[in-house]
C-alpha cells in the first residue's frame, strides 16, 4: 500500500481525468453524441405501459442496455489502464478477452448484488408486515392514525438500510473491478482485506472526486426546473434533462470515476497485488 493521502487521490483523479480527456478528444465528442442519441433510443424502445402488459416487450430495451454496458465497460477499462499502467498509449497494453469478461462480469455482478441486498431488506419489511397481520389481525386496525403513519416510514427505513448495506459491500469490493481491469484475477478475499477499515475513506474520496459532475448535474436540474416553472417550453425543448444528465453521468464515470478508482487502487491495494499477473 503506497503512502498516498486523501488529497493526492482526489487531485490525482482530476489531473489524470483531464490528461485522458486530452489524450482522446475524439472520444469526448463521441460521448456527447451518445448522450444525445441514447435518450431518443431509450424512449423509442421503452414499451407502452398500458394493458395488456407483457414482460417480453422490454427485451429490446434490455438488449440495448446490455450492449451499452458492454461498450462502457471497455471504455472504463481503457481509462483505468491508462492511469495505472503508466503508458503513453492504452493500445500498448491491449485488453485480453479474459480481462474484459471478468470486468464485464464484475459490472453486472455488482449491480445484481446491490439489487439482491436491497430486495432482502425489503423482503424483511414485507415479512414483518405479514407477520403482524397474521399474528394479530386487529393490531394494525386498532392503532391510532399517528401510529399507522409510521408504517410507510418503517418501510422507507428498511429501504435505506438495504441501500446502506449495498453501498458498504460495493465500496469494500470496489478495488476488485480495478484489479481485473488491469489483468488481475478475481481475488474477493484479498480485496475485502485491503479495504478493511477504509470504507469512509474510499467513499469520501469517490464522492469528492465526483463533485464536478455532481455540481454540473445540480445546475442542469435547477435550469430545467426553472425553465418549466417559468413556462419556457422552447428552452426546455432545446435542452431536455435527459441529454445533459446522460452526458454528465458518462463523463463523470469515465473522466472522474475511473481515474479515482485507479488512485484508490494505488493507495489501498496490497494483498490483492500479491501474485498479480498482467
Amino acid at each position: 500500500m503506497e503512502s498516498i493521502t486523501f488529497g493526492q487521490c482526489v487531485k490525482g483523479a482530476w489531473r489524470d481525468g483531464w490528461r485522458y480527456l486530452r489524450f482522446r478528444p475524439a472520444l469526448a465528442i463521441f460521448l456527447l453524441l451518445y448522450a444525445w442519441l441514447s435518450s431518443f433510443v431509450v424512449n423509442a424502445l421503452r414499451p407502452d405501459s398500458t394493458p395488456p402488459f407483457r414482460l417480453l416487450t422490454y427485451a429490446p430495451l434490455g438488449v440495448f442496455a446490455l450492449l451499452e454496458s458492454a461498450v462502457f465497460t471497455l471504455l472504463i477499462m481503457h481509462a483505468i489502464r491508462f492511469v495505472l499502467l503508466e503508458t503513453g498509449s492504452t493500445n500498448a497494453q491491449p485488453i485480453s478477452g479474459p480481462s474484459y469478461w471478468r470486468s464485464f462480469g464484475c459490472t453486472w455482478g455488482f449491480a445484481l448484488l446491490a439489487l439482491v441486498l436491497w430486495c432482502l431488506a425489503m423482503a424483511l419489511y414485507v415479512g414483518l408486515m405479514i407477520w403482524l397481520t397474521l399474528v394479530s389481525k386487529t393490531t394494525i386496525a386498532r392503532l391510532p392514525v399517528e401510529a399507522r403513519v409510521l408504517i410507510p416510514i418503517v418501510g422507507a427505513a428498511f429501504a435505506l438500510i438495504g441501500g446502506g448495506i449495498s453501498c458498504f459491500v460495493l465500496t469494500r469490493l470496489s478495488l476488485l473491478h480495478t484489479h481485473v481491469a488491469i489483468g488481475g484475477t478475481l481475488k474477493i478475499r484479498d480485496v475485502w482485506a485491503d479495504t478493511r477499515g477504509h470504507f469512509w475513506s474510499i467513499w469520501s474520496t469517490q464522492f469528492c472526486a465526483g463533485l464536478p459532475a455532481l455540481a454540473g448535474w445540480i445546475m442542469v436540474a435547477a435550469y430545467e426546473l426553472a425553465s418549466r416553472r417559468q413556462g419556457l417550453a422552447s428552452l426546455s425543448a432545446l435542452n431536455t434533462f435527459g441529454m445533459p444528465a446522460n452526458a454528465l453521468t458518462v463523463f463523470g464515470s469515465l473522466y472522474l470515476g475511473a481515474p479515482c478508482s485507479a488512485w484508490l487502487y494505488r493507495r489501498y491495494a496490497n494483498a490483492v497485488k500479491t501474485g498479480h499477473d498482467r
